[in-house]
């Protein structure tokens, strides 16, 4: 019958919509549950890592635990519907070890002695009876890695001593919960519990429960008939009883059921007392100090203002002492750190500290994203209608000084152009001529002040600038730069960015209508391998130049604007060529001063009966001629000599537009229309020396052109010096060449279309810089990057410490950056943390230096300052050879004595430092180590080793319990 059937009988109707069958289901509790599938997973994976015929290691060098290379190994077990486990093994690698995480099955461990083994631990009373003492004991007995330091160690090594475990830990993409609840950590306890046993598994199994964060864990181990539990209890206040090392040993003796004397215990004690050297220095530092570090125009902001930059860990240690001849109670304590016999330090860094230098550079960065214009907010700045009628006089004075005589330097009144507004000027007037004055060194204002800045470039700063692509050390680009940071930190924020960009604008726009080159700007046509900023810079000063030029080549004509004349401008080659045109030519073409100008056609020939006429002499009589060839003939005759003809320069060219450029040449169709388009746009300078070419030399030919222009295309004829032919790619009839050729006019370079306007490229440059706020931080970015990592690797060298990330590595992730035609913030902030780490790391350096200054009058100073370095540079543990009583030990007491301040350090002397008693700061941490071996639950059973840890912060404490207990005779 079904009720005597070992199952369950359901029965489920479906909806009266569906067809009504009855649905029979049994449950088979003969089937493996799910905890049992746990079990035997966790046991499949034992067996694949080979783990039951695995020897761990029992002896590892010491501090192996920090310095060593630990392994991780991985699997997942999900068994347990909606939940999934994690399962590592954690391995430290022994050095001459293979990197394979299993040994083979052949690989033995040397057979360890018994306990009464002379060579063996102090603590041993009691002989092993049975079988060999498992590794797992060895590692809980070793004293070489009491108390590691290592973030990144997992706390169960630090706890209990283990080189070798494993870790079952709940999954974080549970559907459920992500942690383990407590009902379940017990069949989980059981579960790891009869997998240790049933494998024979060497290495303990631990559980992850709780919170992450908590780090709680709960592990077995059974080997050699003995089973090791581990525990771990956090607290958040502290009992009264474990406030020191008597109360910690009545539990450890309850816990292991001896409360006599009769075994020995081993404890090993550290306490950490944190050193804050910031702090210490507080109270010796005055506001003289303090406004010392605030940067003046021209410099950037270095390290941290703040005195929580670093800390430094003194550990005082007593290592495997007897733990009755400690005597640590309420009333008396024997832990004092100045008495312990080893000292180490360790110095750690405040990764949220901020640092001024990278801060700088991320406060910069973030002004990019803002979207004001200039004007708009100059707008809040406006004049009221009483200031109207002066500020009209202000502008008719200014247009006075524009069109009177030219100066040979500025004059200060170019600079008190601040009217009266609703609110107040951002920057006041004294303060505005001197950043002028810092810009604009050759400024008459600059005279007036002495303002000198003579700062040189470095070896360091141009081996910089050659690898990123922003502008030359201390040009105009980077003093702006440095100039708009230090207006928005110290006078104003945007409204004074704003308010010294347009006097910037005023200043660059009164040079070009005067011709007034600015200065250190690198000469020549805009350099693509600088900064957009700078490229433009280049382009104005080019402009101005071909204002000089034409300028020079009529004295006695002068460029002025209005509207009822046509603006005329000069563009000569160059000034030799202007002297050869007049020798050769002597044309006068519009007036007597203006032989060799050339203008656009259209505003120069306004009639077409003038054009008509002087196109019917093109042919008879040359024109635009340089010089002759030293040994070209035309073609046609081979007698007349070729003439060189004067040809208009290329005109230049910053990034944007020649990407704008290629962008108008790939927008182009594919047709014959797109074709000739794309002819015309490339071969405009082509076609303007084709032109000159034939007003030169009349008569000329294609051919004659080619054998000047490129004379890689023509093929002289062996036996005939003036024959020959075109190259292959000339001789095509349709061919670039041939095709501007035909459209080329027999015109010179006076009578042709300008190449190169440098009025319109002026008012191009003028108009890109009056544009937003952010953009002016966009532009200058790149330059005040550059600014920052010229003043870090200056930094670095001054200190010569060995950093994080070396000045090679910083230059090639901003070159990277820069050089990207799509800024990677993502990769930028990752650089500037870079920054922020050495700029730390210097910045702790020299602070340790200054606050060591307290004890110069001690001996070995140098070694002190030795020491300091080695200490910054490693990080790591450092141990004080003599502790206190060696004299690097009198140094660090001397500089943190919380009592020192209150004395003269010029009186204080050796033998007065020894005769009374320094004061350190406060203990914050104790850490306690208790080892013994008894024997447990029972006095017969054969003796295991007993260890806990315990760690007593100011309000917690955490203790870690590893007690073994026989089951072979219990």
């Amino acid at each position: 019958m079904l009720s005597q059937m070992d199952s369950k009988v359901k029965y489920r109707h479906k909806d009266d919509a569906m067809d009504t069958t009855d649905v029979f289901e049994i449950t088979d509790f003969t089937t493996a549950s799910d905890w049992e599938r746990i079990i035997a997973r966790l046991e499949d994976v034992i067996h694949e890592w080979k783990l039951p015929r695995y020897s761990p290691e029992t002896k590892f060098p010491k501090d192996s635990f920090t310095t060593g290379r630990w392994k991780e190994v991985s699997t997942s077990i999900a068994d347990v519907p909606d939940f999934e486990f994690h399962v590592k093994r954690y391995r430290l690698c022994v050095a001459d070890e293979p990197d394979s995480i299993s040994k083979d099955a052949s690989a033995t461990r040397e057979k360890s002695p018994g306990l009464n083994d002379p060579k063996r631990h102090m603590l041993l009373k009691t002989s092993f009876s049975v079988g060999d003492f498992p590794a797992i004991f060895e590692q809980l007995l070793s004293t070489e890695n009491d108390f590691p330091l290592s973030p990144a160690l997992h706390p169960l090594a630090k706890w209990f001593g283990i080189a070798d475990f494993l870790v079952l830990s709940p999954s974080a993409f549970n559907d459920i919960d992500s942690t383990v609840s407590e009902d379940r950590l017990k069949l989980l306890n059981s579960c790891i519990s009869i997998a240790a046993s049933n494998t024979r598994c060497p290495l303990p199994v631990f559980v992850q429960f709780d919170v992450q964060q908590r780090q709680m864990f709960f592990g077995v181990s059974e080997i050699g008939g003995f089973r090791t539990v581990y525990d771990i209890i956090d607290l958040e206040k502290i009992p009264d009883r474990l406030r020191n090392l008597s109360g910690l040993m009545e539990i450890f003796k309850e816990k292991i059921g001896i409360m006599d004397s009769s075994i020995l215990v081993k404890a090993s004690v550290q306490l950490t007392v944190t050193l804050r050297p910031d702090a210490v220095s507080a109270d010796e530092e005055d506001e003289d100090m303090i406004k010392a570090k605030t940067p003046k125009l021209g410099e950037l902001p270095f390290g941290s203002m703040e005195y929580d930059n670093f800390y430094i860990d003194l550990l005082a240690t007593w290592p495997n002492a007897n733990a009755d001849a400690l005597e640590d109670t309420t009333v008396h304590s024997d832990l004092d750190p100045l008495q312990a016999p080893k000292w180490a330090v360790q110095l750690f860094l405040n990764d949220k500290a901020s640092q001024r230098l990278s801060d700088a550079l991320r406060k910069f960065a973030k002004q990019t994203h803002h979207q004001e214009t200039v004007q708009s907010l100059l707008e809040y700045l406006d004049s009221d209608a009483n200031s109207q009628a002066q500020n009209v006089d202000t502008a008719k004075n200014a247009l006075k000084r524009l069109t009177g005589p030219e100066r040979t330097h500025l004059s200060t009144a170019l600079y008190k152009r601040i009217p009266r507004y609703h609110l107040d000027v951002p920057i006041a007037e004294e303060p505005l001529n001197e950043i002028l004055a810092y810009l604009f060194p050759d400024s008459g204002l600059a005279k007036d002040l002495e303002n000198s800045n003579s700062a040189g470039s470095t070896a360091d700063s141009e081996q910089v600038f050659g690898n990123l692509k922003s502008a030359p050390y201390n040009s105009f680009p980077y003093r702006l730069s440095l100039a708009v940071y230090y207006v928005l930190e110290n006078l104003g924020g945007l409204l004074a960015v704003a308010y010294l960009w347009h006097e910037v604008l005023l200043e660059l726009r009164y040079r070009w209508e005067n011709s007034f080159l600015l200065t250190d700007i690198q000469p020549g046509y805009p350099n693509h391998g600088t900064c957009l900023l700078h490229q433009k810079l280049q382009m104005l000063n080019c402009c101005i130049e071909k204002r000089q030029q034409s300028r020079q080549a009529n004295p006695k004509k002068q460029v002025t604007f209005s509207r009822k004349s046509p603006e005329r401008l000069i563009i000569p080659a160059n000034k030799s060529s202007v002297d050869s045109i007049t020798t050769l030519d002597g044309e006068d073409l519009v007036t007597e001063d203006e032989d060799e100008e050339f203008y656009d056609c259209e505003e120069v020939f306004g009639e077409e009966t003038m054009v008509e006429e002087k196109e019917k002499n093109i042919s008879v009589k040359p024109e635009g001629r340089l010089h002759e060839h030293t040994s070209l003939k035309l073609l046609s005759d081979g007698v007349t000599p070729v003439f060189i003809p004067v040809t208009q320069e290329v005109a230049p060219m910053t990034e944007d537009a020649a990407a704008a450029h290629l962008e108008r040449l790939a927008a182009t169709d594919d047709d014959e229309v797109g074709r000739a388009l794309r002819i015309k746009l490339q071969s405009a300078a082509l076609v303007s020396d084709m032109s000159a070419f034939k007003a030169a030399n009349p008569g000329c030919c294609f051919e004659d052109f080619v054998r000047w222009h490129s004379p890689r295309d023509w093929e002289e004829d062996p036996e005939h010096a003036s024959a020959g032919h075109l190259s292959e790619r000339m001789s095509h009839a349709d061919s670039a060449w041939s095709t501007a050729w035909e459209t080329a006019e027999c015109k010179p370079v006076r009578r042709q279309k300008r190449l190169f306007d440098e009025r319109v490229e002026a008012e191009k440059v003028l108009s890109f810089l009056n544009t937003t706020v952010g953009d002016v931080f966009r532009h200058l970015l790149p330059v005040f990057a550059e600014a920052v990592l010229i003043k870090l690797i200056k930094e670095m060298h001054e200190a010569d410490l060995r950093l994080p990330v070396d000045q090679t590595m910083l230059t090639k992730s901003l070159s990277r950056i820069l050089s990207d035609h799509i800024f990677n913030w993502v990769d930028f902030e990752k650089f500037i943390k870079n920054v922020a780490s050495n700029e730390q790391s210097v910045h702790t350096y020299r602070s340790l230096l200054d606050t060591a200054k307290r004890s110069d009058d001690l001996p070995e100073k140098e070694q002190f300052h030795q020491f300091i370095k080695s200490l910054t540079n490693s990080r790591q543990l450092t141990p004080v050879p003599g502790a206190s009583r060696s004299p690097l030990g009198q140094h660090i007491l001397k500089t943190f004595d919380q009592r020192t301040p209150t004395l003269d350090s010029t009186e204080v002397s050796m033998q007065q430092l020894q005769n009374r008693k320094a004061v350190l700061p406060k203990v914050e941490v104790k850490e306690f180590l208790l080892r013994t071996i008894a024997p447990r639950p029972f006095s017969f059973n054969r003796p295991g080793v007993q260890r806990l840890y315990a760690c007593m912060k100011k309000d917690s404490v955490r203790m870690a319990g590893a007690f073994s207990e026989d089951i072979l005779y219990g």
